[in-house]
């Protein structure tokens, strides 16, 4: 019960922000923050990091498709396996994630991305909330299988 509302919390917040971000800004509109971090519209017809940004309708139904297969195998894998902690929690980050960006696409047809990282001359990708818990997610995922490795070969860190 407390995942579904770990994931219902992550998934409001994910909607509240593109809620209130679609509201107020003009698509191209850009507000700064800090020194290195824009508030700046844009609609994601493509997947992470507008990849396979095709602008079409064919290319949206089937990421629907793929998305939604996606979440069920992770609701699945939460339902019926024995996970520690972090593999759980990681799981659901990446179920929260994925969901917040399927209703997007499904409803809309695009996904609203406005969180935009830069550097001097460099700009990083375009994106949300719910790319954010994707991205945690995999990291906490990854950290899960390499960590407990490393320790058990007795090469433990000092």
């Amino acid at each position: 019960m407390k995942q579904f509302f770990f994931v219902l919390a992550l998934l409001i917040a994910d909607q509240i922000s593109k809620f209130l971000i679609i509201k107020n800004f003009y698509l191209g509109e850009s507000l700064n923050i800090l020194p290195i971090l824009d508030i700046f519209l844009i609609l994601n017809t493509g997947i992470a990091f507008s990849l396979f940004d095709d602008g079409g309708s064919t290319g949206r139904w089937v990421l629907v498709i793929l998305v939604l297969c996606v979440c069920l195998y992770l609701v699945y894998i939460l339902l019926t396996e024995s996970l520690d902690k972090f593999e759980s929690i990681a799981l659901l980050m990446i179920l929260s994630g994925g969901i917040g960006n399927l209703i997007d696409r499904s409803f809309r047809g695009y996904v609203i991305d406005f969180i935009h990282f830069y550097y001097d001359s460099y700009s990083f990708y375009i994106f949300n909330l719910a790319d954010t818990f994707i991205t945690i997610g995999v990291i906490i995922y990854l950290l899960n299988i390499v960590i407990p490795k490393f320790t058990q070969d007795g090469n433990k860190a000092s």
